[in-house]
């Protein structure tokens, strides 16, 4: 890609732990960049650090700002040829134990809030004549993870999403990606580290948000309707998303292998509390 501001990527959810990796690779790219995210004061901050940035404050959550946020995408007066969809939460526990607000917070924000921005991007990349929309899912869109049910419904869905929309776009010259990380380094996994989240998290060592950024640059120059982070996420998520029952036989030996991971994981990152994400 040739460098020059004559493009623009959004990034939704700008200030997440993915989100500046992201725009940071985005601005080496040349692109100029909306960052959109709930809080204003972390989001201006990164605009700070790249060449071309405008801040848009929207809480995702808040149907009437999110439906004004929508409006103002689809009629955005430059063509945005990216659009990153990065905002995201989780909240631990059981689903018998876990309150109302905890499950429909994630699935208004994982889910709801991600059809309507990716919505509102399609419809802005139609009238501007292509472009290529990018969601971060995560493996736990392919693998059911015990003590997270709500938060993976909301990526299972996501995930169904982007593949159904790939055929439905791609007539329009716009081009379907979601990246499939594992337990990404960030406050939301310390949170899941600290709060008894699924230890399947931590089967594997945790990537860093560039291991993440990585994975989308090759999406963004392949153009793959799924990119995975980690080596060989893709077929083992494929095959338990295929098989459940084997995961459930498997879950013994990986919530072993994932606790001892979880230690190390907390050895590592110190026992300092952080926010909820």
């Amino acid at each position: 890609m040739s460098a020059g501001v004559s493009r623009t990527a959004i990034v939704y959810g700008a200030s997440g732990g993915i989100g500046p990796a992201v725009l940071r690779r985005l601005d080496r790219r040349g692109y100029r960049l909306l960052l959109v995210d709930p809080d204003a004061a972390a989001a201006q901050a990164l605009a700070t650090q790249v060449a071309h940035a405008e801040v848009w404050t929207a809480d995702f959550t808040d149907r009437a700002a999110l439906a004004a946020l929508c409006e103002r995408v689809v009629s955005y007066p430059d063509p945005i040829r990216v659009a990153v969809v990065n905002a995201g939460t989780v909240r631990t526990g059981s689903l018998l134990d876990s309150s109302t607000e905890d499950i429909d917070l994630q699935l208004e924000l994982n889910l709801r809030a991600a059809v309507h921005l990716i919505r509102a991007s399609a419809a802005h990349m139609r009238r501007a004549g292509g472009g290529h929309i990018l969601a971060t899912v995560s493996m736990g869109g392919l693998v059911a993870l015990k003590g997270a049910a709500t938060y993976a419904a909301s990526k299972f869905g996501l995930r169904g999403l982007l593949a159904s929309l790939a055929g439905e776009l791609a007539p329009l010259g716009i081009r379907v990606s979601g990246i499939y990380p594992p337990g990404v380094d960030t406050a939301m996994l310390r949170y899941e580290a600290r709060e008894g989240g699924s230890a399947l998290n931590f089967v594997g060592t945790p990537v860093t948000p560039e291991d993440v950024a990585d994975a989308f640059e090759r999406a963004l120059d392949r153009g793959a309707l799924e990119v995975f982070v980690a080596r060989g996420d893709g077929l083992s998520g494929r095959l338990l998303n295929a098989a459940p029952g084997l995961l459930r036989r498997l879950s013994p030996l990986l919530e072993r292998i994932g606790e001892r991971g979880r230690q190390r994981y907390l050895a590592r990152v110190g026992a300092k509390p952080e926010a909820t994400p």
